[in-house]
């Protein structure tokens, strides 16, 4: 009876702590689409403490594509739980010289065509400004040769 006890009460103690553990967590919605020409967007919106919360909000940023965009591939949608994922996610294009939106709450990298890339940077960047959003369009660094 006292082992049933003890093993009873190590039970709930691990279930405590995996609760703690599970609620300690965060989570990256991060997102990747590809466009028919030729253009991948890679966003990274703000860490949530919930999983739930970074699901609804990879959700509220696909369905608007979703409905606009028929001919995009969702390459993914995830929510990531620690930054060394968040890299790892961007690591196809972290050497490679991308436009990048910054706004409040979302990063979104752009990769593709300069012109074409460099279009649609400044494209959303200003459209995200007329509607109140502070944003801006973040030019590749230049490579020295």
């Amino acid at each position: 009876m006292k082992q049933l006890l003890i093993a009873l009460a190590l039970v709930a103690a691990l279930v405590a702590l995996a609760q703690m553990y599970v609620a300690g967590q965060t989570y990256t919605p991060v997102t990747r689409l590809a466009s028919p020409d030729g253009m991948t967007f890679t966003t990274v919106q703000d860490t949530t403490s919930e999983r739930t919360a970074c699901g609804a909000a990879n959700d509220r940023f696909l369905q608007p594509i979703k409905q606009q965009c028929k001919d995009c591939e969702i390459v993914f949608a995830r929510c990531e739980r620690d930054y060394e994922n968040v890299q790892s996610a961007l690591s196809d294009i972290a050497g490679i010289p991308h436009h990048q939106v910054r706004a409040p709450g979302i990063r979104v990298h752009i990769t593709g065509p300069e012109a074409p890339a460099k279009f649609t940077c400044e494209y959303i960047a200003q459209d995200m400004a007329k509607r109140g959003l502070h944003s801006s369009c973040i030019a590749p660094a230049s490579k020295s040769s």
